[in-house]
């Protein structure tokens, strides 16, 4: 039987910008996606990459495709600039990593949180301790709630207070604390939210006494 020969690739060679799923070239951005492999990566990619804004995932080793096979051992880059960057520049970065064509990011917060597969239960879980950050990567903003989204979880809270007739603001603390809370409901508690809850809570305590 024959062996299967490996394709040999110029990485000294740029390459060309082209959206496969927009069938178009990548406009700049600030936001860019690479994948890197442990088994053509070189030695000191992260020494490569200790100068540019990026946060890395822990080694995603778990994967499984649709055939029940694991996939191939893969790290997740974000790099998220200040100002835009081109695909050639990217591109020019991603062929030093030994890596596939870099992809543009349309959601800098959905695929940070896909570092560690968070919105996705069915794949393994990665603990986000073990991201690895350089270049002033700021993760804690990037995973922190839009105005929208604090606005939809205080609706929720005030559901979930009159639903549940809580009337002590400690015991809905300690159900924030808890892990059947959901996700974001303590800090919005702890974070310029507390007095309006705890005077909801009051009023809801003397309506209750008074009916």
């Amino acid at each position: 039987m024959s062996k299967k020969t490996e394709t040999v690739y110029d990485w000294d060679t740029p390459r060309k910008n082209f959206n496969p799923k927009t069938k178009q070239p990548y406009k700049r951005g600030r936001n860019w996606a690479i994948v890197v492999y442990p088994d053509s990566v070189p030695e000191n990619w992260l020494e490569i990459l200790k100068m540019e804004p990026v946060a890395i995932s822990p080694l995603d080793d778990k994967d499984v495709a649709a055939e029940g096979e694991v996939k191939k051992a893969h790290y997740h880059l974000v790099l998220s600039y200040k100002g835009n960057k081109s695909f050639e520049q990217i591109d020019e970065l991603a062929r030093m990593l030994r890596a596939p064509i870099p992809e543009r990011i349309s959601s800098l917060t959905g695929a940070v949180r896909y570092l560690t597969h968070m919105d996705d239960p069915d794949k393994y879980q990665y603990d986000s301790r073990d991201v690895l950050l350089f270049g002033g990567f700021d993760l804690e903003s990037v995973l922190g709630l839009s105005t929208g989204d604090k606005r939809q979880l205080l609706r929720d809270m005030i559901e979930f207070i009159n639903k549940n007739n809580v009337i002590h603001l400690v015991d809905f603390t300690n159900y924030c604390l808890s892990d059947e809370a959901p996700a974001g409901w303590f800090e919005i508690l702890t974070e310029r939210n507390t007095l309006f809850l705890k005077e909801y809570i009051k009023s809801m305590w003397q309506k209750n006494k008074k009916g």
